[in-house]
C-alpha cells in the first residue's frame, strides 16, 4: 500500500467491509463431492483411457500431418501455376 492510498476513498469503504467466515458444512459437501468425483474416475476402466491414448498417440499426428500433406501441397501448385506451369 503506498502513502496516497490512505486517503483513497475506496480503500477506505473497503476497510468497513467485514470478513467473512468459511462455512464448515459447505466445505465439508464440496471434499466429499470431491473425494467422491476422484474415487468414480480412478475406478472408471482402463478401456476408456486405452481409447484416449491411441486418440492422442495415433490419430493425432495423422491428422495433423495430412493437413501438413494438403498444405504442401497447394503450396506447391499455386508455386507452379505462378511460373506459369499450369494454366
Amino acid at each position: 500500500m503506498r502513502s496516497d492510498d490512505t486517503h483513497d476513498p475506496i480503500v477506505h469503504e473497503l476497510r468497513r467491509l467485514q470478513s467473512l467466515a468459511p462455512d464448515d458444512e459447505w466445505t465439508t459437501r464440496v471434499r466429499t463431492r470431491s473425494r467422491t468425483y476422484l474415487e468414480r474416475s480412478r475406478a472408471r476402466p482402463t478401456r476408456t483411457t486405452s481409447a484416449a491414448r491411441v486418440a492422442q498417440r495415433v490419430v493425432a499426428p495423422v491428422v495433423v500431418g495430412g493437413l501438413c500433406v494438403l498444405y504442401i501441397a497447394a503450396l506447391v501448385g499455386t508455386t507452379l501455376r505462378l511460373h506459369g506451369v499450369f494454366h
